[in-house]
C-alpha cells in the first residue's frame, strides 16, 4: 500500500505543479499533465525495452551457438543483427521522444526564455 501512496503523491505533486504553471502554458495547459505523465513512464518503458532486447539477444546467441548447418548459422546471424538494429532504433526513438517531452514548452514557445533568464528589455 505504501507504493500506491507514493505513486499517488507523485501524481498529486505533478498536478499541483501543472496548476502552478497554468499561466505559462495558457490555453495549452492540458498538455502539461499529458507531458508529465508520459515523462513519468518513459524510464520504466526504457527498462522494459532494454531487458526484453537483452533477453532476446541472449536467446539468439544461444541459437547461433547451437546451429549446426551453414543455413541455420546464417539465419541465426541475420536474426541477431536485425534484433540489435531494432533494439538500438527503439532506444534512440524513445530517447528522442523523452528529449522532446523535456523541451516541448520551449520548442513551441510556451515559455519565454527571456523571462526565465531575467533579461528581455
Amino acid at each position: 500500500m505504501q507504493f500506491f501512496s507514493l505513486i499517488a503523491s507523485i501524481f498529486n505533486g505533478a498536478v499541483l505543479a501543472a496548476d502552478a504553471d497554468e499561466d505559462i502554458w495558457g490555453e495549452w495547459g492540458f498538455l502539461k499533465e499529458i507531458v508529465g505523465t508520459i515523462d513519468f513512464i518513459m524510464i520504466p518503458i526504457m527498462i522494459l525495452v532494454g531487458t526484453a532486447g537483452l533477453i532476446y539477444a541472449v536467446v539468439l546467441g544461444v541459437n547461433l551457438a547451437r546451429a549446426e548447418s551453414a543455413d541455420k548459422i546464417k539465419e541465426a546471424k541475420t536474426r541477431m543483427i536485425n534484433a540489435v538494429i531494432g533494439l538500438v532504433s527503439i532506444i534512440v526513438l524513445c530517447l528522442l521522444l523523452w528529449l522532446f517531452l523535456r523541451n516541448v514548452d520551449s520548442i513551441f514557445g510556451f515559455i519565454d526564455e527571456t523571462e526565465i533568464v531575467g533579461g528581455g528589455e
